[in-house]
């Protein structure tokens, strides 16, 4: 098993329900959702998943077609999610711009379903939690 190059740490922001996050140099917010009481100028958890799903595959691909020298010239990727019932599904779209052959938008749709954090999404996860 690999390990994190580097922790995730999280701490609770005075007077909000918002949380400071940071691994590495980058740091960035998460809230609720309004409908939960946050206060909506920062991504829920959900949407945290959801956008590292984005990111990936977005990412892979134009590494990918770079690595093939394949003629793309963007990316972008549309993800909703619907929750219930014990499972979590993830409707993704992805749109390529690029004279790119129908082979080529083949193998790099192949491609994005082999993304690192699709890969991941798709595994067994385990979770072990300790008091610090």
């Amino acid at each position: 098993m690999s390990a994190s190059s580097y922790p995730i740490t999280g701490r609770s922001v005075a007077g909000s329900t918002a949380v400071e996050l940071a691994g590495g140099t980058a740091q960035w917010r998460a809230d609720l959702s309004p409908s939960a009481g946050g206060a909506g100028g920062d991504p829920d958890p959900h949407d945290l998943l959801d956008s590292a799903l984005v990111a990936c595959t977005i990412l892979t691909l134009q590494l990918y077609a770079k690595r093939k020298q394949y003629p793309l010239e963007s990316v972008e990727v549309s993800l909703t999610h619907d929750e219930g019932g014990g499972s979590y599904r993830m409707n993704r779209k992805v749109a390529m711009t690029g004279a790119l052959d129908a082979q080529q938008r083949a193998d790099l749709l192949r491609v994005a379903n082999a993304c690192p954090i699709h890969k991941a999404l798709q595994s067994r996860f385990e979770i072990a939690t300790e008091l610090a």
